[in-house]
This record gives structure tokens, C-alpha cells and sequence, in this order.
């Protein structure tokens, strides 16, 4: 059965309007449509400009009511003043979604703040659901969706990435390009004043495309409806959870980046630990966990076995298995007599396997194949 989700036509929309799309190369109007028009969109786009009547070789119209036909999804680039009234436009022309990319709200201080609330508040009496601001945007590699202005764009995958820094999430797309793996959906939700981590959670959850979410997080202004979420999508598929903000200046840093609220470190920890999701601690481990989550294979259970040509590493390969609670697996006998006819006598077959300094590719090879056979252990760390 089609997936009827009610924020499917913003993140996987058949059609998008940039209002505030410019010729002036630089300007954040230039580089959203030169990555809507390079990605391959399959959906119509839309130049939205009062200065220009084609805009990158696009008919450009003057407003939204002179559209033929109302986008699903409306990105808007132009300054913060004129957000509001852009929004009461979009309601009055019947388009449901808005990305926000522009900067200047509730993060800089009252004036931000009061464009802000009017912004949310025609939105709640036009029935325009809100996606920003201040974020990177939304990226659909299925559809051939770019509707950022991030530098790199992103390969088909089945890993979602929801992420309130747009740095991080173009951070991310970078590694993720140079390493080969690709994503589902990218969604940089910035200040999140409407649509939050929790609906976000709710579509991805069940969308037939991701098999894997990973999120960065600051602060959420309604935990409850956030971990609730989390709960539901991490008994369904893997979530990894990046959340940022765990010391008091980490805390009030977070907190004038997004304006949510970031709360205590301990609290989150528990709370994420029971609703199923895996945290990371570090930039690098979010990295890594994407990479690991995108290749679709994951392991069975925690036992985990070790194959090493040095003493050292495999020792300590052993104590942070330990530290992260993963059990070191014990192998089976017939993986035992396999090994005792590869090894030298100097060798270990306890684990972590040692197959000492003087191992060859082929003493390497013949061992992972029979470590990664033994029905013993659920994955095999490589130490060479």
C-alpha cells in the first residue's frame, strides 16, 4: 500500500518552488536552484522572483499566485522580515510545506524571535507546515532531490540522517561521497519551530526506503514526544543518536544555536538508553555508525571476535570491547581445530586470535575465513 504520510509531499515532493531564486552566483537563491536543476529532480521546479523573468534558464514568476500550479514543497531564501507575509502567500495559495532555509530568527536574539512567532503563527491559521529555519535543507536521492545549498550532494542509500546543524549534516555528505555510501533522506530541521525530530522520526520510521536513522541533536522542545518517537522508530530499524550539548558550556552552546531546550546530560542518557536508540559520543563515531548502518549489514548479537598479527592491539581491542560491553566471543571447537593447523606454535587461539608479527596475507586470509565461518561468534574486528 502507497505510504500516505502527511509530510511525504515535503520530503519526497512532486514539485518545489524556490522563492527568492537569483542569477547573482553566491547568494543562497543561486545555489538552491543550481542544485535543484543539477540533481536530476523528476518533479517540476519553480523560480519565484518579482526581479527576473528566467532565472538559470527557468521561467521565473513574480509571486506564488502567478504559478499554474501550487508546488507541495516552497523553499524560501529571502530575509528574514519578509518570511511571514511569504508564508501567509503559500497558505492563501493552498501549498502545505515550507522550507525555511533563511537565517536571522529566533537564534540572534527579540527582533529574530519576533519574526519567528509571526512566521509559526501564520502558519498554524494557513495550515502550512513549517521545515527550518536556518537549516542545510532536504535532500531525496531517490527522486533526485536537492533542495539544500550544501556543496556536495548525496548517492542513493537506504540511511536517513535528521540533523539540527546544517554543518554537520554537510560535513556528513562529504564523508559519506568520498567514502561511497549514500542516504534515504537528508533533513536539516535548523530551529525546528514547526515540524520537529518526532514527525520526522514517525514518517522515516515506516518509509519503505530507510532501513537506518541517524540524528544529530541539541536540545528538542518536547522531550516526550521526541523519546516516544525514538522508542517507536528504533523497535523497527537501528537509530544512532549524536547528542550534542553534554557538559553546561556544550549545554549553552546548543542552546543559543537552536533555541530548544538541551537539558541534562544524565537524563538524556538513560532515557535514550531505554527507548532502544544507540548513542554516540563523538563527531567521528556518528561517521562511522553511518557508514557501518549504510551497508545494510548488521551483526546478529554482541559477540564479537578478534584477529590480530600483534599482541598490543589485540589486547587493547579487548578492553574496549569491554568498556562498550561486547562480549569476546568464544570459539567454536571446530573453529579451534581449523586454526591449530594455520597457526605457528607461538600463535594464540584464544581470543583475541594472534597470528603473530611474522603472518602473511595468506596466514590472514585463511584465518578470517575460518573465524568468520564459526557459528560461534557474530563479527570479526581486523587488526592487521
Amino acid at each position: 500500500m502507497e505510504d500516505t504520510h502527511y509530510l511525504r509531499s515535503a520530503l519526497a515532493p512532486r514539485s518545489v518552488a524556490v522563492i527568492g531564486a537569483t542569477e547573482k552566483r553566491g547568494r543562497l537563491g543561486y545555489d538552491v536552484l543550481a542544485n535543484l536543476l543539477a540533481g536530476g529532480f523528476t518533479g517540476r521546479i519553480d523560480a519565484v522572483n518579482p526581479k527576473y523573468s528566467s532565472v538559470q534558464g527557468q521561467p521565473c514568476v513574480p509571486s506564488l499566485q502567478a504559478l499554474p500550479q501550487a508546488p507541495d514543497l516552497a523553499i524560501v531564501v529571502t530575509p528574514a522580515h519578509t518570511v511571514p507575509a511569504l508564508v501567509a502567500e503559500a497558505g492563501a495559495r493552498a501549498v502545505p510545506n515550507m522550507l525555511v532555509l533563511s537565517a536571522g530568527f529566533a537564534q540572534i536574539g527579540p527582533e529574530g524571535q519576533h519574526f519567528q512567532d509571526q512566521m509559526v503563527s501564520a502558519a498554524r491559521r494557513h495550515h502550512v507546515r513549517l521545515i527550518g529555519p536556518d537549516g542545510l535543507g532536504i535532500l531525496r536521492p531517490s527522486i533526485g532531490l536537492n533542495a539544500s545549498f550544501a556543496r556536495t550532494s548525496a548517492r542513493r542509500g537506504s540511511l536517513a540522517l535528521v540533523s539540527q546543524s546544517g554543518a554537520v549534516a554537510a560535513a556528513l555528505l562529504d564523508y559519506a561521497w568520498a567514502a561511497g555510501f549514500g542516504f534515504s533522506s537528508v533533513v536539516s530541521i535548523g530551529d525546528g519551530c514547526d515540524v520537529e525530530f518526532a514527525e520526522l522520526l514517525d514518517f522515516l520510521a515506516m518509509d519503505p526506503e530507510t532501513r537506518s536513522i541517524a540524528l544529530y541533536v541539541e536540545g528538542v522542545h518536547n522531550p516526550r514526544s521526541f523519546l516516544s518517537a525514538v522508542r517507536a522508530a528504533a523497535g523497527i530499524k537501528p537509530v544512532v543518536v549524536l547528542k550534542a550539548g553534554r557538559h553546561t558550556v556544550g549545554s549553552r552552546a546548543a542552546l543559543s544555536h537552536t533555541a530548544a531546550m538541551a537539558g541534562n546530560d544524565r537524563v538524556w542518557d538513560t532515557a535514550l538508553r531505554r527507548s532502544g536508540a544507540i548513542r554516540v559520543r563523538e563527531y567521528d563515531q556518528l561517521f562511522a555508525a553511518s557508514e557501518t548502518l549504510s551497508s545494510g549489514r548488521m551483526p546478529r548479537g554482541s559477540r564479537l571476535a578478534v584477529l590480530t598479527n600483534g599482541g598490543g592491539p589485540g589486547v587493547l581491542a579487548a578492553d574496549a570491547a569491554a568498556d562498550q560491553g561486547t562480549v569476546l566471543a568464544a570459539l567454536s571447537q571446530a573453529g579451534l581445530a581449523a586454526l591449530d593447523a594455520l597457526l605457528p606454535p607461538t600463535g594464540s587461539r584464544s581470543n583475541p586470535v594472534d597470528l603473530g608479527g611474522d603472518a602473511d596475507p595468506q596466514r590472514l586470509a585463511s584465518a578470517f575465513e575460518v573465524i568468520a565461518a564459526d557459528p560461534d561468534n557474530d563479527g570479526v574486528l581486523v587488526l592487521c
